[in-house]
């Protein structure tokens, strides 16, 4: 008989009995909560959003509902085909940083890409038995401090997703779904033969949409777009005198999507420590 291949991604909850030991391990914030959301999307629907100045819900394959996704403060992206040397400009990467007032309630908080994670992205170390759901954290900008304090101390080493001295040794052999997320989040340090940057950056989702208007605090696009598409110009002006800022990045033909990221984190890094947000 042919060998049975294990289906991929974190298997799913089919009650809501939910193990969340996350959610009672995350204790006392000692970080700030006032964290930017980050919404990365590829040129074209880039294009999109600012001819519409909003960014809109999608149907979620994940999770069967409407929603729009963010991570708090880390620009952690994997664009489909995003590994392909590509010459097509709308695969490329467009950020928008928006400030979390944008999402006061939201429909859920994860500290990881349930994208990612429903598609097996985090396979090689997941725990194949713990499902997806018990990783959940409570849905508010006050647990993400939380969790945030917990897992990696401080906004700083958050940002790097340099976990928390200690942390494994808190975990190890004694709370399941902990040691399971320990695991995950270990792919987001640099350095990690599977290096994901989503596997430790907490993702925020929203059932509604969110205007640009008053919420967006930064832009990031390849600087080439801005050059053949002037219809773009009118309306970062007009984002532009409400306070956002624009910066670019030098796109190159024949790279991947995915290359861009390290300039991506060099930018917003740049731009947080300007606001007081990284040292």
């Amino acid at each position: 008989m042919p060998k049975q291949q294990r289906r991929l991604g974190l298997p799913r909850r089919k009650d809501r009995n939910y193990d969340r030991q996350l959610v009672d391990l995350a204790g006392t914030s000692i970080v700030c909560d006032e964290l930017p959301l980050v919404h990365i999307t590829a040129v074209f629907p880039g294009k999109e959003v600012m001819r519409t100045g909003t960014l809109e819900v999608r149907p979620c394959p994940v999770f069967k509902d409407d929603l729009l996704y963010f991570f708090v403060l880390r620009p952690a992206y994997c664009l489909a085909h995003g590994n392909e040397p590509s010459d097509q400009l709308s695969r490329f990467p467009v950020v928008f940083v928006l400030r979390k007032e944008a999402v006061p309630d939201p429909r859920h908080v994860y500290p990881f890409d349930t994208g990612g994670a429903a598609g097996g992205a985090f396979d090689k170390q997941a725990d194949p038995w713990v499902p997806l759901e018990d990783y959940g954290l409570e849905s508010s900008h006050a647990a993400v401090a939380k969790f945030i304090s917990w897992a990696f101390g401080d906004v700083e080493s958050y940002y790097e997703g340099r976990l928390r001295e200690g942390l494994h040794e808190e975990v190890h052999g004694k709370r399941l779904v902990a040691k399971g997320y320990y695991d995950i989040a270990r792919m987001g340090v640099e350095g990690s033969n599977v290096h994901d940057k989503r596997a430790s950056a907490i993702e925020v989702a929203a059932s509604h949409n969110v205007p640009l208007v008053g919420n967006v605090r930064l832009i990031i696009f390849p600087k080439q777009l801005l050059e053949d598409y002037e219809e773009l110009h009118e309306k970062l002006d007009e984002l532009k005198a409400l306070g956002a800022k624009l910066e670019t990045y030098d796109w190159q033909p024949n790279r991947s999507p995915n290359e861009f990221q390290k300039d991506i984190i060099r930018i917003c890094r740049d731009w947080y420590s300007g606001e007081g947000i990284l040292n």
